[in-house]
């Protein structure tokens, strides 16, 4: 844009640092008066239709400011109120699920301010096996710096995640986000979902096994009742003494019947293979008692166990 002055005969000349400054109306007009040569209190406030005291204000805003100074006796300018301190902007992802990227002066600036994290990057390599591209970095930094997590924390979730097979930075990343979506935020916490998520992806390649499932995808179904079987306490050996109930009874695997038995003996209250094979032993006792002793054990009703280990728990006689 191209401008022309047109300065007639006067010229005003101002500091330009009073261009910067955020004042009202009135002590704009003071300023520009003052640069024109109106220099008498009286003066001002007969052409500004206010106070001397007011006119007083507007020159001892600007004498603050220090864009002038006078020989006036002038009032100390009113404090100003305290700025409430900025709120923090959030920090914000570049996904929803994604630790921004540091530059590489930031990542060296956290490093510096830290002595603990190079610490940190030593053992988190030799944990993975292997050494951390600058990517790789990025986001283990940023575990510390964005997601606020402690360095036990961290060093806990990749001893993790490297026995469970997730051993890719991006997937540990975005489970370690999983993980504080789901409130657990503290070493302590992380320990004890950690000791849950491992029983269950340990008893699942021993499901596996039993049931003869090799190697393709587990159903949604399927995972649910091996966690439901973790949650009991129950390894492979319980698994598979109700595995073999469940073939001998239906003569198929099935993982939903297996699940009927087990859920009963939980019931029950039976923890370990002795009291379930005292279960089983009672159970064939009670067939032999009522003159079928052809029958096996292995072929019980799960409901007549049941049943059977419920009445000894609370002293009853068993019916026949």
């Amino acid at each position: 844009m191209k401008v022309q002055w047109n300065f007639g005969g006067r010229v005003l000349t101002l500091p330009s640092a009073a261009a910067e400054i955020n004042a009202s109306a009135r002590q704009l007009r003071v300023l520009f008066l003052l640069a024109a040569g109106m220099t008498e209190l009286a003066a001002l406030a007969a052409e500004l239709n206010c106070k001397q005291s007011e006119i007083k204000e507007d020159i001892a805003f600007w004498q603050a400011a220090g864009i002038l100074q006078t020989d006036l006796s002038l009032p100390a300018p009113a404090a100003k109120p305290a700025a409430a301190p900025a709120p923090a902007a959030p920090k914000k992802l570049a996904r929803a699920d994604e630790i921004p990227t540091y530059s590489t002066e930031e990542l060296n600036a956290m490093l510096e301010r830290r002595a603990s994290l190079r610490a940190m990057i030593e053992e988190a390599q030799r944990i993975m096996g292997k050494l951390f591209n600058t990517y790789e970095i990025n986001i283990l930094l940023g575990m510390v710096d964005y997601l606020e997590l402690d360095e036990d924390y961290i060093l806990l979730l990749l001893a993790h995640c490297a026995r469970i097979e997730k051993k890719g930075m991006r997937t540990i990343e975005r489970y370690a986000i999983s993980l504080i979506d789901r409130g657990i935020t503290t070493a302590e916490a992380l320990e004890e979902q950690v000791q849950l998520i491992e029983a269950q992806y340990t008893l699942e390649g021993k499901v596996r096994a039993v049931f003869g499932l090799k190697s393709r995808s587990l159903t949604a179904k399927e995972q649910k009742l091996i966690a439901a079987w973790a949650s009991f306490g129950y390894g492979e050996e319980i698994i598979r003494r109700a595995y073999e109930i469940t073939v001998d009874t239906i003569h198929q695997p099935s993982m939903q019947y297996t699940n009927a038995i087990l859920e009963r003996w939980h019931a029950a209250g039976l923890n370990t293979p002795e009291e379930i094979d005292a279960a089983l032993e009672a159970e064939r006792a009670e067939r032999e008692k009522t003159g079928d002793a052809t029958a096996d054990f292995k072929t019980f009703d799960p409901n007549a166990a049941f049943e059977a280990a419920l009445r000894r728990s609370y002293g009853k006689p068993e019916t026949k």
